[in-house]
């Protein structure tokens, strides 16, 4: 797999979140998309909208800040072959009545399609749409620091998912584990990295809360974390 990654989008991430999130027009997020890099393989069958996500940024190293309440019951198409991550996008939402919205090169969100939300009720409109889907890209960047440099060689050729409970001030107040490495001692460790970890900005107002990371082996950790300014190994 071959990829152009911008720094930063270093390992597979996913914030699955409990709360809604405005519905924008196209005009609004089809500003600021990022240039799409060269196409990659995809191998990515039909199956439920979360988990094909989780599956898409394992692929792309993409973070992804969506709502549980857009994700339930929706189902995402196949995806295959080598295209550009957006085509992928593009193609694994067709049907949902979704659609993307980046903030950045590395991170974006899902919102409704206008036609999806004309017999819906909206939810209350975010005094900044854009601030969920750029903190995504926050915590993904100050994570894959922390993770390089306490874990070295060993980032990037594990999996595990966890939940952080994030302070007004920017510090992790608690880090649990969803789904370990399978290693005891990893996993204590990794929650001690992670509990007390001073993001690199505050979070918004609003955000829901835990937010769930995805970890996820990556084909050239050290490069990740050359990129995330950090020597690994």
């Amino acid at each position: 797999m071959t990829v152009t990654q911008a720094p930063g989008a270093a390992w597979a991430f996913a914030c699955w979140l409990a709360l809604g999130l405005s519905v924008l027009p196209p005009a609004a997020w089809a500003q600021g998309r990022p240039a799409e890099p060269d196409g990659i393989s995809f191998d990515i069958a039909a199956q439920p909208l979360a988990s094909a996500l989780a599956a898409y940024t394992e692929a792309t190293g993409l973070a992804v800040l969506v709502t549980s309440r857009l994700t339930a019951g929706r189902r995402a198409a196949a995806v295959r072959g080598r295209l550009a991550p957006q085509e992928a996008l593009r193609q694994l939402l067709a049907g949902t009545g979704l659609q993307a919205r980046f903030a950045s090169a590395s991170a974006f969100t899902l919102v409704e399609t206008a036609r999806a939300a004309d017999g819906a009720r909206a939810p209350a409109a975010a005094s900044d749409p854009a601030a969920l889907p750029r903190y995504a890209g926050i915590l993904q960047n100050t994570v894959t620091r922390a993770l390089c440099a306490w874990t070295g060689a060993q980032f990037g050729r594990y999996r595990a998912s966890v939940q952080l409970w994030i302070g007004r001030n920017g510090v992790v107040r608690q880090a649990r584990l969803v789904s370990g490495t399978g290693d005891a001692r990893r996993d204590e460790a990794l929650a001690g990295v992670l509990s007390g970890l001073v993001m690199d900005a505050p979070p918004p107002a609003g955000l829901p809360q835990p937010v769930t990371l995805v970890l996820s082996p990556r084909p050239d950790p050290q490069a990740d974390c050359r990129q995330a300014g950090v020597a690994a190994g």
